[in-house]
């Protein structure tokens, strides 16, 4: 109910996804929901510090899943802030 409150108010979303874990049910779902709505969707890998971050892997995910270029996601680390300057320029 939140993220579709939320949807109807923005004009894009960062998908984020867990290099450790790749693309779970409802990361699908939620983008299914901006996909709906037209919505800008910005890729992103998250915790790709992690010992067990699988960055490849999760990055062929998301271009079979939203048809992007592995150019257009991003790959960053919320711990150490790698990757995070070039997600908010």
């Amino acid at each position: 109910y939140e993220v579709d409150r939320t949807l109807a108010c923005v004009e894009g979303v960062i998908l984020l996804v867990d290099a450790s874990q790749g693309i779970q049910a409802q990361t699908i779902a939620n983008a299914y929901k901006a996909i709906e709505k037209n919505l800008l969707i910005i890729p992103v890998i998250n915790k790709i510090d992690l010992p067990n971050a699988d960055v490849e892997k999760t990055k062929k995910q998301l271009v079979d899943f939203l048809g992007v270029k592995e150019e257009e996601i991003f790959a960053v680390s919320a711990k150490t802030g790698e990757g995070v300057k070039e997600l908010l320029q």
